[in-house]
């Protein structure tokens, strides 16, 4: 087993005190990947992962259009040591 690595981003959150909250993916460790968005723990195989970024990319832009401005800031990269 390899080192984990994250990567974090922040999106808007009114209802946090900062405004802002946390998407962290880690990739290595117990699961190949771990999906945490808030409290919500979701671990995922590696072909879960693959699937749910797959919907992902079909459903936003087809029920929401373009993604806000705040997706093009760049994703954090942080390996364990």
């Amino acid at each position: 087993m390899y080192a984990p690595t994250y990567y974090r981003t922040r999106y808007p959150a009114a209802w946090t005190k900062s405004g802002r909250a946390t998407v962290t993916v880690r990739v290595g460790g117990t699961y190949e990947v771990y999906l945490c968005i808030g409290h919500l723990r979701v671990p995922l195989r590696t072909d879960e992962a693959w699937a749910l970024l797959t919907a992902l990319g079909a459903a936003m832009p087809a029920e929401y259009g373009a993604a806000p401005a705040w997706t093009d800031e760049p994703v954090a990269r942080e390996v364990a040591a």
